[in-house]
């Protein structure tokens, strides 16, 4: 492997995909405060799937940020990345949103699909790929 590929800093389709993940991870949680407030303590009805689902999926987005900075994994982005924009797909499709939404929706779907599609990019791969040979050399050596 070339020591440039093996790197330690991330390339730059990584740390746009981190920058995405975070904000999604935000809007997510954001999103699970609201759903929280409008539940009025009330959880019957798989209304606490609403709630927790979203808060699992921050969670999951930000450790794959972990994973990925670290040069660990860029699927452990790129699933949850990609769960969660069916998910929305599917939520605003099955609610009938977007009309009223001036353009909101279209961000909280393009967060999630472009974070999927620049952590899965070849040379994001290959970075991990190299950053795991490397990390791996070491440990033998």
């Amino acid at each position: 492997m070339s020591s440039e590929s093996a790197s330690r800093r991330p390339p730059l389709p990584a740390l746009v995909a981190v920058l995405g993940a975070v904000l999604t991870a935000l809007l997510t949680a954001f999103f699970s405060v609201i759903a929280l407030a409008f539940s009025n303590g009330q959880y019957d009805g798989g209304t606490w799937l609403v709630i927790a689902t979203p808060v699992l999926l921050a969670a999951w987005l930000l450790a794959g940020v972990l994973l990925l900075l670290t040069g660990r994994s860029w699927l452990a982005l790129v699933v949850p990345a990609v769960v969660l924009f069916g998910l929305v797909v599917w939520g605003t499709i099955a609610a009938g949103l977007g009309a009223d939404t001036d353009g909101f929706v279209v961000l909280m779907w393009l967060l999630p699909a472009g974070t999927a599609v620049l952590a899965g990019l070849p040379g994001v791969r290959r970075w991990v790929t190299a950053r795991r040979g490397a990390r791996l050399s070491t440990d033998r050596g």
